[in-house]
């Protein structure tokens, strides 16, 4: 198997961790973990561990922008987005479910206890929620821009007011009235 990133160094076989068998990259590009494998070391963790927030961002500077092909059959590898507003996307091949794992990508999972969740990187509720948060913060964002750090704050505080008063509807008809005095 050759490198998808450098496509000429031969992967070597390695243990990334307690008992996972994986292929690397003589010239430390990344880490090829099969389906079966990884499936398998999942099934032996005791319990799912908890995720861990770290206190340094993600360095997204690893991550190599071409496509991948997949280093056990040659298909082209699909990325999937790992967390929202980071460039951190991991290569899944469809064919083989076999992941690449860019340099140090691992280790960021590892650091925040998700590399024993990596299959659920790769459905389509994961990527939804992705691009759900990616577009409330886009919008948090906007709203910020165009409102003002003070006027947002209040109008946050208004719409949750709003949101948990039974007369919501009432109160809102009397705010979009031109007149609400008028008959």
């Amino acid at each position: 198997m050759k490198c998808p990133v450098c496509k000429l160094d031969t992967l070597e076989t390695i243990t990334l961790t307690d008992h996972l068998p994986a292929s690397e990259c003589s010239s430390g590009h990344g880490v090829w973990v099969s389906s079966n494998e990884y499936l398998a070391w999942v099934r032996l963790q005791p319990v799912p561990l908890a995720e861990k927030q770290v206190p340094e961002p993600f360095d997204p500077t690893w991550d190599t922008q071409e496509l991948k092909l997949c280093p056990q059959d040659g298909h082209i590898m699909a990325r999937f987005k790992v967390f929202p507003g980071i460039e951190f996307y991991l290569d899944h091949c469809s064919r083989c479910n076999g992941i690449w794992f860019d340099q140090h990508e691992w280790e960021a999972l590892a650091a925040r206890n998700m590399h024993d969740k990596i299959n659920l990187f790769f459905t389509k509720p994961w990527q939804h929620k992705m691009r759900a948060q990616e577009a409330r913060s886009k919008m948090d964002n906007l709203y910020l821009e165009k409102f003002g750090a003070g006027d947002y704050k209040r109008i946050q505080e208004v719409r949750a007011w709003l949101n948990a008063n039974s007369k919501r509807s009432m109160l809102l008809a009397f705010l979009q009235a031109d007149d609400p005095y008028k008959i």
